[in-house]
């Protein structure tokens, strides 16, 4: 099983509340939710700042929508996911994002989702959405083995474009 590491855009699309989205990448992002959710393969950070990622822009009490429901679920299971350990760092924002040249204009916001991944033991792969900084760094990202499924590739066409 590979594991994942679900950037908070998926739960956002999942809630249909990125307006951008199209009702394609919704369906795509709330049925990899719901893969994660099932298989409990979900990684993320001992320090909790992913879950406080999802809690910026979800509704702790499981509803109205499926990202909602599934913060609800990781939250309630925190105990029993994958937690990987994260140092933070002046320059990179954790020591487990790779100091490359190439992902030196990542996101600060999502360094934290590549920290992860690039420190966890296990097979892993990053769940975006719409967030086009994956694809922007995909070569970078690539070069020292994160690995990122992009559940709507249609969706970041335009943005990378422009």
């Amino acid at each position: 099983m590979i594991a994942k590491v679900v950037d908070t855009n998926v739960l956002v699309v999942a809630n249909g509340r990125d307006t951008h989205a199209s009702d394609e990448c919704k369906r795509a992002a709330v049925s990899a939710l719901i893969g994660v959710k099932d298989s409990s393969s979900l990684i993320v950070d001992a320090g909790r700042r992913i879950l406080g990622e999802y809690r910026k822009h979800c509704d702790q009490s499981g509803q109205p929508g499926l990202g909602d429901e599934f913060f609800r679920w990781a939250f309630d299971h925190a105990a029993f996911l994958h937690a990987v350990k994260l140092t933070e760092n002046e320059d990179r924002g954790f020591e487990e994002f790779p100091d490359d040249p190439a992902l030196a204009g990542f996101d600060p916001d999502d360094r934290v989702f590549v920290a992860v991944s690039a420190a966890a033991r296990i097979d892993n792969v990053i769940l975006n959405a719409v967030d086009s900084d994956y694809k922007l760094h995909c070569g970078g990202l690539a070069a020292v083995g994160v690995v990122v499924e992009e559940l709507c590739p249609n969706e970041l066409k335009a943005a990378t474009e422009a």
